[in-house]
């Protein structure tokens, strides 16, 4: 196995960021709430008077750039690495995505309902699943990603685009999109108000914003594993509680129209995974069930769907 200590240039973090800027009240007063450790990159995360946390310094969009066309991300099983930061085989597990992606849709039916074709953007859209089925149903469903591995996944096996770089530096036209959606990904944005801003000017009048974010709020497995709780690693900029996220959509110009818990199918593998389990507990192959995608209410995590008024 590797060494999992890594070497992560300077420059992928954002050296300016300081605890004297909160985004979202304006008034900050950060206090410490955890070091920690992480393949042997010291990280804090600190928490201000408002409520939000956030690791500072904070990486940077090179960081970005790097971790999610890298191997570190996308199969720990091919870099051989004794531990787990992102998967032991992402494109492995697409069965469970495909069954997520199944479930949410269903669920968001009545926003996707419609006696018109919608134009959709899914920021972060991994593989291509969620899109695959808006454009089943007739909809205009294109995607957004930093990644190359994502983008040309989802073109080859679903005939799905993806443009890929950073969405606040895509250019999208002013009132473009009925619907975009943000899943897995808010808390790893750095520049939090530039993505919202862009967020509310690309949607048109009335249009949904949809994405989901863990709930800080009474979070009971938070409070089991305190540092080693998932949210507190690289690549997490901020995190929320559903008390905050109200706060945030209001001052960017959105209303929340429904909420909802955010149903994930899941395997033995990704669960330990995220409890911070060593990879050789659960990948012997004679463990068939490891990877038997189940429905759970996972992390925990809420979905939000958000309507645009005009501010």
């Amino acid at each position: 196995m590797k060494n999992n200590v890594l070497n992560v240039p300077q420059e992928y973090y954002d050296l300016n960021d300081s605890d004297n800027v909160c985004y979202l009240c304006g008034n900050p007063n950060y206090e410490l709430l955890y070091e920690v450790k992480h393949f042997g990159i010291p990280l804090v995360f600190k928490k201000c008077q408002c409520g939000l946390i956030k690791q500072t310094p904070m990486p940077n969009k090179h960081f970005f750039e790097w971790f999610f066309n890298s191997d570190i991300f996308f199969s720990s099983k091919k870099n051989k690495n004794s531990e787990i930061w992102g998967y032991y085989d992402y494109f492995a597990d697409e069965p469970s995505r495909m069954a997520t992606s199944h479930f949410r849709y269903n669920k968001l039916q009545h926003i996707f309902n419609s006696n018109k074709t919608l134009e959709v953007l899914k920021i972060g859209p991994s593989t291509g699943t969620f899109l695959h089925l808006a454009q089943l149903d007739g909809h205009n469903a294109i995607g957004c990603d930093i990644s190359s591995e994502f983008a040309g996944y989802a073109k080859q096996h679903y005939n799905v685009d993806v443009d890929i770089g950073r969405f606040e530096e895509m250019g999208y036209d002013d009132e473009r999109f009925d619907i975009i959606l943000s899943l897995n990904v808010l808390e790893n944005v750095c520049n939090q108000v530039e993505f919202l801003q862009s967020i509310y000017r690309t949607i048109k009048p009335g249009g949904h914003f949809i994405f989901n974010f863990v709930d800080m709020e009474r979070n009971i497995i938070s409070a089991l594993q305190k540092s080693k709780y998932f949210l507190f690693r690289p690549p997490v900029c901020y995190i929320y509680t559903m008390s905050l996220m109200n706060s945030i959509l209001k001052k960017f110009g959105f209303r929340i129209v429904d909420c909802h818990r955010d149903i994930r199918y899941m395997h033995i593998e990704k669960m330990a995974t995220l409890l911070g389990w060593k990879s050789k507990i659960f990948t012997n192959e004679f463990l068939e069930l490891n990877r038997k995608p189940f429905p759970i209410y996972a992390y925990p995590s809420k979905i939000i769907v958000a309507q645009k008024y005009e501010i």
